[in-house]
């Protein structure tokens, strides 16, 4: 029987310079009375707020925010906070909330996921840790991105760590998906270097994964290779000059394509290995997939087709004769991005213990973004690609 591939995405996608104006137009039919806003205080510092305020006014959607989200790292937290701030342990729908907006980066589209999917499903987002756990759909969702990266505005995936056990749970449920995303690069240009660098290699992170994942399809093999493309033109561009408005927009481009591509076809062990880091450690999740990736993707290429090596290989502009020289240029090819960039160049830098290792790959082996992933490694395995990229 052949293999049946779904395709989930949001409902609405809004993309492209000025697309920001276009959400009033989708919002008029829906006749939402109360919204909650989940930024950071950098959000709103920096006028984005200001701007979504102004369309919710002209519509006559009352409002609240939750600014509390506090670090790039989406926690239990947070989200309990979120659901309370406004609420004092009444319902959000007691209190006639019908929408929420995230303004930001991944880390706030996450919490709001959480917030949606608890305030209708009950109990505590960790009760919801795996694959599909999440029965009732959350609270209509509106992502508007200020990163290129993420794609946590457009997935069903939500990353967020319990920090009683210092791990970065894995949420993955078509319930969780946003109904209506915003990518609009007028939103971006005061990306720091530093967000524009871990983003953007989380965005290649993102395709190459999906590219390799065992649930691929020729639509998400599309999307992941012309991100994979974008990414290794234009995020350099990005990183130098955050006002190049042409590098902002197709960073744009590459993350919405690499997070409908992994949305789909699925992760590996990129992932499973840097959410643990994540959640023991507290770094940026996109500096650990930059260290990582070349690693994980050595450990891969033994389990991958040439045909799909070589395509990797051309979309990252290198012409190669074989797979073993293949392997060896994209490995190379990566490491040098991710150093012109200005992202670390091993984990040792980053702190990360000898002594974790056995602790961190158990847990690893545990997350559901590792299921896709082309071989299946054992815990020595894994241990092997931490040391590796140490």
């Amino acid at each position: 029987m052949e293999n049946t591939h779904n395709f989930f995405i949001p409902k609405t996608n809004l993309i492209g310079i000025g697309s920001i104006k276009d959400l009033t137009n989708e919002l008029l039919s829906w006749k939402f009375k109360k919204a909650l806003l989940v930024v950071d205080k950098n959000m709103l510092s920096l006028g984005y707020v200001e701007k979504v305020q102004t369309i919710l006014k002209n519509l006559f959607i009352s409002y609240d925010i939750f600014d509390g989200v506090l670090h790039p790292n989406a926690t239990v937290t947070f989200v309990e906070n979120g659901l309370s701030h406004f609420t004092e342990g009444i319902p959000l729908l007691h209190l006639d909330y019908s929408l929420i907006i995230s303004i930001g980066g991944g880390t706030n589209h996450d919490c709001a996921k959480a917030i949606a999917a608890v305030a209708t499903n009950g109990g505590s987002i960790i009760d919801y840790e795996g694959y599909n756990k999440v029965t009732k759909p959350g609270l209509p969702h509106i992502a508007i991105n200020t990163t290129a990266g993420s794609g946590a505005e457009i997935t069903m995936f939500t990353i967020i760590t319990d920090e009683s056990r210092r791990v970065k749970m894995s949420i993955a449920s078509p319930n969780t998906i946003p109904f209506i995303s915003v990518n609009d690069p007028l939103f971006m240009p005061t990306m720091p270097q530093e967000i524009t660098a871990s983003s953007g290699i989380d965005a290649l992170s993102h395709a190459i994964e999906a590219y390799c994942a065992t649930e691929s399809s020729p639509i998400t093999d599309v999307l992941a290779l012309d991100a994979i493309r974008i990414v290794f033109l234009y995020l350099p561009r990005a990183y130098e000059n955050g006002h190049d408005m042409k590098a902002r927009e197709q960073m744009m481009y590459a993350n919405v394509m690499a997070g409908m591509a992994f949305n789909n076809a699925g992760l590996g062990y990129v992932h499973a290995l840097a959410h643990q880091l994540g959640g023991f450690y507290g770094q940026t999740h996109g500096c650990y997939n930059a260290v990582l990736l070349p690693h994980v993707f050595n450990f891969n290429s033994n389990y991958l087709a040439e045909e799909r090596i070589l395509a990797i290989a051309e979309a990252i502009g290198i012409s190669a004769d074989n797979k073993t020289q293949a392997v060896e240029q994209i490995f190379a090819a990566i490491k040098k991005l991710a150093t012109t960039i200005g992202l670390p160049e091993g984990l040792a830098a980053m702190g990360v213990q000898i002594g974790d290792l056995d602790l961190l790959a158990g847990n690893a082996l545990k997350d559901i973004a590792g299921l896709t992933n082309p071989g299946k490694g054992t815990l020595e395995d894994v241990i092997n690609i931490y040391k590796a990229a140490m």
